[in-house]
């Protein structure tokens, strides 16, 4: 049972709360002791205190006995203290809520978002190539830039779904409190908001194995400035990464003996275009038919498709293991758990590239189309 101590401290931690309590006693009460001053029926009673604490002040019932009157002038006082208590908690927990939201330290509630850990040039056209998508619940993003440039942001991409949270992102508390529970993707990218250094790859890596131990069910995407640093971002299983200057090489070299591939490949990808490639599911009336069919279909469009993608399910341990589950199996399965190894590395993309034309449509295929 609830003592009077710990009701107290209820109440004065609910100032909301108690304001709307004192409002329904008061009426209460006020309206029983008009109801007894006044001669006047429940109903009349309870209204008159009703019209009277909100200073509203109808006229069509008023007190006639000096108690009466008194009672009313308290009434009236006591509803302009309340409801102007009322009206300024009210204002402050919307600007509280909205001061938290611009200072990045609000809890998010969303549920199969996108996290985008770190801000540097390319977070920018991340956001444009992301938010095309028209079933995006909401991206939240985890940096420490100023206000000002987070105000910037949110400027250039209002009425998006956008959020944002203040903090370092190698932090469990922080990528909690961008519920990373319930997020269906997250995007490591190097961290100028706190500095790029040498180090910056330790971040991306020590953070794609938090997030996999927090929830491992969610695909997570990075971006390194190291190639010598793959083998950890493949420990994490990660989904996918990216390396700078991968390609650089190669398109240098491109631009001297074929220039129109790196200038075809820059056309493809363009930033800021609305995407001259994109991936798309296979149409009803394309399954069960060819490649070849399905590039004549999309040439009325003036489109082009140029791969077939296959999600291939992961294999398990115990898949891969013999069928009979010897004793060695369970030798093997059971020293892989005590050395923390998990042979199973998630879902993964097979994309086949100019398949041949006879090459058949399943309806779990998607084809990568050039507009």
């Amino acid at each position: 049972m609830l003592s009077p101590r710990k009701i107290f401290k209820y109440l004065k931690n609910h100032s909301l709360l108690t304001i709307i309590l004192l409002i329904v006693l008061i009426s209460l009460f006020g309206g029983m002791i008009f109801y007894q001053l006044e001669s006047k029926t429940v109903e009349e009673s309870l209204w008159w205190v009703v019209v009277s604490i909100t200073s509203v002040g109808y006229g069509d019932i008023v007190p006639v006995t000096s108690f009466g009157r008194l009672l009313g002038g308290f009434i009236i006082l006591t509803g302009l203290v309340l409801f102007s208590t009322f009206t300024a908690i009210v204002s402050s927990i919307f600007v509280t809520q909205r001061l938290k939201e611009e200072r990045g330290l609000k809890q998010i509630t969303e549920k199969n978002h996108i996290i985008l850990c770190g801000w540097n040039h390319t977070a920018e056209q991340i956001l444009r190539v992301i938010f095309q998508k028209e079933d995006i619940t909401a991206l939240v993003l985890i940096n420490q830039l100023p206000e000002e440039q987070v105000q910037n942001i949110f400027l250039k991409f209002k009425q998006k779904p956008l959020h944002f949270i203040r903090g370092d992102f190698g932090q469990e508390e922080i990528l909690n409190r961008a519920n990373i529970t319930k997020a269906d993707t997250v995007i490591i990218i190097p961290d100028a908001s706190a500095g790029l250094t040498a180090r910056s790859d330790e971040k991306t890596i020590l953070t794609a194995f938090s997030v996999k131990a927090i929830h491992p069910k969610i695909k997570v995407y990075a971006h390194i400035l190291d190639r010598d640093n793959e083998p950890y971002l493949k420990k994490a299983q990660v989904e996918d990464y990216i390396v700078s200057d991968a390609f650089s090489g190669m398109l240098l070299g491109e631009m001297v003996s074929s220039p129109g591939i790196p200038l075809s490949i820059q056309q493809l990808i363009r930033a800021g275009d609305s995407g001259n490639l994109t991936q798309q599911n296979i149409p009803p009336e394309l399954v069960g038919k060819t490649f070849g069919e399905a590039i004549t279909y999309f040439r009325r469009n003036r489109q082009l498709p140029i791969a077939i993608v296959r999600e291939q399910k992961a294999l398990s341990l115990s898949q891969i293991i013999s069928e009979d589950y010897s004793d060695l199996d369970k030798f093997i399965e059971r020293k892989f758990k005590e050395a923390g190894i998990n042979l199973k590395k998630g879902d993964y993309l097979d994309v086949q590239i100019n398949p041949a034309d006879a090459t058949v449509l399943e309806e779990d295929l998607a084809l990568i189309v050039i507009k």
